[in-house]
């Protein structure tokens, strides 16, 4: 008697092999977990500062940064950053901002049709209390363009704003890269000093 493919003790049913699949996804994470991979961005406790770069960055404050591109940048940092979570202060994020729009793209009536709009901060991070040295400095760099259209001023300056905010999250997305680094760099030199 010949066995059908579907009595075949061999075969097995989509069904059957999607928990299979699962399972053999979880192992990898399994492996990060037992190795000791903390990820830099998870969650920190709230109230308190955690053992962790995510912890030092919900521990970081930023200063406020002048002008209405500062105030951009500013929001963009503590949402990055987690300082909203209420973990108590310990450091001083300072941002210095330069703005600069340039035309890139001119009609012959010398009518601008598209701008181009960089953005470099320089930030200084300093221990809260007390007052001390810098403990890491550093820069970032963004560049975005948008088009302007001829007669539409109130469309020219959406766009314009638009690509600041698109701006102001592509700096405060480096620079909190950069302290996530910097903070995770001197927990693990501490760590192999004791």
């Amino acid at each position: 008697a010949s066995m059908s493919r579907a009595g075949s003790s061999t075969s097995s049913s989509p069904e059957a092999r999607a928990p299979r699949r699962g399972v053999l996804a979880a192992l990898p994470l399994l492996a990060l977990g037992a190795c000791g991979f903390r990820p830099v961005h998870g969650e920190a406790p709230r109230g308190g500062a955690a053992p962790t770069a995510s912890g030092d960055l919900a521990a970081t404050r930023v200063a406020l940064i002048a002008d209405r591109e500062g105030v951009l940048l500013r929001r963009a940092l503590v949402a990055r950053l987690g300082s909203e979570r209420g973990a108590p202060a310990l450091y001083q994020l300072t941002v210095q901002l330069v703005v600069r729009r340039d035309q890139v793209a001119v009609r012959q009536d010398q009518t601008e049709t598209r701008s181009r709009v960089s953005a470099s901060a320089t930030y200084v991070l300093a221990p809260l209390t007390p007052p001390g040295e810098p403990l890491a400095r550093g820069r970032a760099f963004a560049t975005d363009a948008f088009n302007v259209g001829q007669d539409q001023f109130f469309a020219a300056q959406l766009s314009g704003e638009a690509a600041m905010q698109r701006l102001a999250e592509r700096l405060a997305e480096d620079i909190s890269g950069q302290l996530a680094a910097f903070y995770a760099q001197r927990r693990a030199a501490a760590a192999r000093a004791t």
